[in-house]
C-alpha cells in the first residue's frame, strides 16, 4: 500500500511541477511589451522573441516611424 502512495505522490508532484513551469512562462509572456510592429505580426513577434537585436536592426526604424505617426495622430485627434 505504501508503494502505491509513493507512486501517486511522485506522479502528482511531476504534474504540479510541469503545470507550474507552464504557468510561470505564461505570466512572464503576459508582462512583456513587444514593439508595435511585432505586436501585430506573428512572424515579427517570433523574430523579436528569438533575436531582439536582429529585430531592432531590421525593423527598429519602422517602429520609430510608426510611433511618431501614432503620436501625431493622437495629437491631432485630441485638438
Amino acid at each position: 500500500m505504501s508503494d502505491e502512495w509513493v507512486s501517486y505522490i511522485a506522479v502528482g508532484s511531476m504534474i504540479v511541477f510541469a503545470f507550474g513551469i507552464v504557468t510561470l512562462n505564461a505570466f512572464r509572456r503576459r508582462k512583456e511589451v513587444p514593439p508595435p510592429l511585432a505586436s501585430n505580426d506573428r512572424k515579427l513577434y517570433r523574430l523579436w522573441r528569438s533575436d531582439p537585436d536582429a529585430y531592432q536592426r531590421q525593423y527598429g526604424q519602422l517602429d520609430e516611424q510608426y510611433r511618431k505617426a501614432q503620436n501625431e495622430k493622437k495629437r491631432t485627434n485630441s485638438n
